[in-house]
């Protein structure tokens, strides 16, 4: 019996309208109630607009792609710009902020010999080559051995 897993076995697929999830619907509708709320406290003859086009730009931006929503991919892009640009050019304005927001610049710089560098922690187990039976009556199920063609394992 072959079993096939699946990546999100614990996530329901929930669809709401259009293809968007309900709770993007749900958070969308309350973000635009709250800004039409908050703006026509401010100027009235614009609420509606206003918490129309937020309660988009809600849904817009938490639209995900790969598990991560598109407003936090936007900060990723924008921190690692601000990065690269304070590494390229240290006596910049942008060197400054990045100081003053504490954004620590030396991960721009990549080090090949620490990326590249062999794991230091001596392992018991070496999970190199393993073997997988299709039946449990055949051995234990998954087996770790030295080489694939190791004796005592095949009949």
């Amino acid at each position: 019996m072959a079993v096939d897993f699946k990546s999100h076995v614990l996530r329901r697929d929930e669809k709401g309208l259009l293809g968007i999830p309900f709770k993007r619907w749900l958070g969308a509708g309350v973000g635009g109630g709250l800004a039409y709320t908050l703006m026509g406290v401010f100027i009235s003859a614009y609420a509606i607009p206003f918490g129309l086009v937020f309660a988009l730009c809600i849904i817009i931006l938490t639209a995900q792609r790969g598990g991560i929503p598109l407003w936090q991919r936007l900060q990723f892009r924008i921190r690692g710009r601000l990065l690269i640009i304070a590494e390229t050019y240290p006596d910049s304005l942008v060197a400054q902020v990045v100081e003053l927001l504490d954004l620590p610049a030396n991960l721009v710089r990549l080090d090949g010999t620490s990326v590249f560098a062999p794991p230091h922690a001596h392992h018991d187990i070496d999970l190199r080559e393993w073997i997988t039976f299709a039946h449990a009556g055949e051995q234990d199920g998954l087996t770790f051995v030295d080489s694939p063609m190791q004796e005592g394992l095949h009949e």
